[in-house]
Order: structure tokens, then C-alpha cells, then sequence
């Protein structure tokens, strides 16, 4: 994956203190990254960066819509997400990940990449079913396929666990 110079925060010339990004996450910016289930996005990015003396706390909105296949019927559909996260960015003797959320980065760096935790956070962001919102949207031929192989329970049927 080449880095994106654009999600490079340069921290040694920042004052202590607050400190506001803004970032956009579309087509281009998930082409970079190989198994990104994401490929057609446009989510907004805001960066609040916290400079302290020992470390850098990141916080990262995101807001957009992402473009996939919906989980019911197989066709393309725009999905809402939202999301927040938080990284911390400590100051040691050389470049670690020690956690999700815990960077160490040594003296030679003089910048934080955010382009991988952004990648990140933006897959977080997605929900666990991504459907149309209107069962009208979806592709009815798929669904009606669908439906000769649903399995119908009885209810007046009980089933009884058989004793050892």
C-alpha cells in the first residue's frame, strides 16, 4: 500500500493544544488499499488532534455514504454510516503500533500518517447489514428466487430433546 501524503499530519511546528483537520474519503483514496470493501464513498472526515508534551490524542468524526452490495438482493445500494473513533499517538525511542489505537512513533518522524487508521475506521463505521432502506428497492426477481428456498417453521410442532 504507498502512503497518501494528503493524511499526513505534520505535529513539530503545531502549538500545544487543539487543532482542527478536515478530510475526504472517496473512489480514490480506497483504491489504495487492496481488500477494501469499500470502493465508491463519499464520507467527510473531521480531525480534532489534541498536541500535548508526551503525545498526540486524535480524535475522528466520519459522516458520509457509501456505495455497495446490498446483503439481501446483490445489488448496489447507498448506505449511511457514522462513526467516531480515537487514536493516541505516543512519543518513544522508535516507530510501534502497540495497539488499534496506540502509535509510538520515534524522533526521526515528524508527521503522523493517518491514511491506514482513516482506511480503518471508515470499515468500523460500516453496519453489520448493509440493505436497502425500502424492501421496494430491492431487486424483486432475486427475492422471489429467494423465497422458493425459505424454510417454513410449524409452530404447533414441538420438538422434544431425546433422553441418553
Amino acid at each position: 500500500m504507498k502512503t497518501l501524503s494528503e493524511y499526513k499530519i505534520p505535529y513539530t511546528g503545531l502549538k500545544t493544544g487543539f487543532h482542527h483537520f478536515d478530510f475526504k474519503l472517496e473512489e480514490k483514496f480506497f483504491s489504495n488499499f487492496e481488500f477494501s470493501q469499500i470502493h465508491s464513498a463519499e464520507i467527510a472526515v473531521k480531525v480534532r488532534l489534541e498536541k500535548q508534551s508526551t503525545m498526540l490524542v486524535i480524535d475522528a468524526e466520519l459522516t458520509g455514504t457509501i456505495l455497495t452490495e446490498c446483503d439481501r438482493c446483490g445489488d448496489d445500494c447507498t448506505v449511511n454510516i457514522k462513526g467516531s473513533n480515537r487514536l493516541i499517538v505516543k512519543f518513544g525511542d522508535h516507530t510501534d503500533r502497540i495497539d488499534d489505537d496506540i502509535l509510538v512513533l520515534g524522533p526521526s518522524e515528524h508527521q503522523v500518517d493517518l491514511s491506514e487508521y482513516l482506511y480503518e475506521f471508515a470499515h468500523l463505521a460500516l453496519p453489520l447489514r448493509k440493505v436497502h432502506k425500502n424492501l421496494a428497492d430491492c431487486n424483486q426477481e432475486v427475492l422471489e428466487k429467494l423465497n422458493h428456498f425459505l424454510v417454513e417453521e410449524d409452530d404447533d410442532e414441538n420438538i422434544e430433546e431425546e433422553e441418553v
